[in-house]
């Protein structure tokens, strides 16, 4: 069951049942109303949706059964008995771009240009990094895309050197965000946050993990070893082309 920002989980339909009276309880102590057509609640046997029909009017038999075809959306992200991967990648695809463009289109100069990016457009992918499953080759095509929109606009030659595109003003370089990796960075974070924790419930999500190997823990090591040939190469190849110049 959920309702906005709050979700409820049990093994069955009693647990479920009794956790919604203690949320019931804990609001009323606070004298907070429940808006009951926000409310909907699916029970899922065997990978599959179950319908269920509630006899009575209670707090509990008054929240609707979800629809199977459709989602909820809890915490940005659209689930039902599993998370709608495509749709979201789809979505927030249209959102990066609309924010992209729109970004561009304006008269700030180039270096706000790019910061704005960072700021308003990459946070829309990066916020889902670590919850949807992302490609490589998929934010590797954004990325050329963001390339192509800023040719488009002038804010990038097609011969210019697409290496110090993504290195950080600092080092000579412009400082745009790259997705591909921002995606490395937030998944190694993640797993280096969970094995880092000491927190009881951390420990049990570490000790998952590691049992079944997760898809999440693997990229991350893989993603490691990448990552650090890569800053390597990008360093020498800059040192290279400042010795030329």
């Amino acid at each position: 069951m959920y309702m906005d920002d709050l979700k409820l989980l049990g093994r069955n339909e009693n647990d479920l049942e009794n956790e919604m009276k203690i949320v019931q309880t804990s609001n009323k102590d606070i004298n907070m109303k429940f808006g009951l057509e926000k409310f909907a609640r699916i029970c899922l046997k065997r990978g599959g949706v179950q319908s269920k029909m509630h006899v009575g009017s209670t707090f509990e038999n008054d929240i609707k059964e979800l629809d199977p075809r459709k989602a909820y959306k809890y915490l940005g992200i659209e689930e039902s008995f599993g998370i709608q991967h495509k749709n979201e990648k789809d979505k927030l695809k249209k959102e990066y771009l609309r924010r992209l463009r729109l970004v561009l289109s304006t008269e700030l100069s180039a270096k706000n240009k790019i910061q704005a990016i960072g700021s308003l457009a990459v946070p829309v992918h990066r916020y889902t990094f670590g919850i949807i499953n992302w490609h490589q080759e998929e934010l590797q095509k954004l990325d050329r895309r963001t390339r192509k929109l800023l040719t488009i606009h002038g804010q990038h030659h097609p011969k210019a050197d697409v290496d110090r595109l993504y290195v950080t003003r600092k080092q000579r370089g412009r400082g745009l965000m790259q997705l591909e990796a921002a995606y490395a960075v937030e998944i190694i974070k993640l797993v280096e946050y969970v094995d880092r924790k000491e927190d009881p419930l951390k420990q049990v999500v570490r000790t998952h993990k590691h049992n079944t190997d997760s898809a999440v823990l693997q990229t991350a090591r893989c993603l490691t070893t990448v990552v650090q040939k890569e800053t390597r190469k990008i360093k020498d190849s800059i040192v290279e082309k400042t010795k030329e110049r």
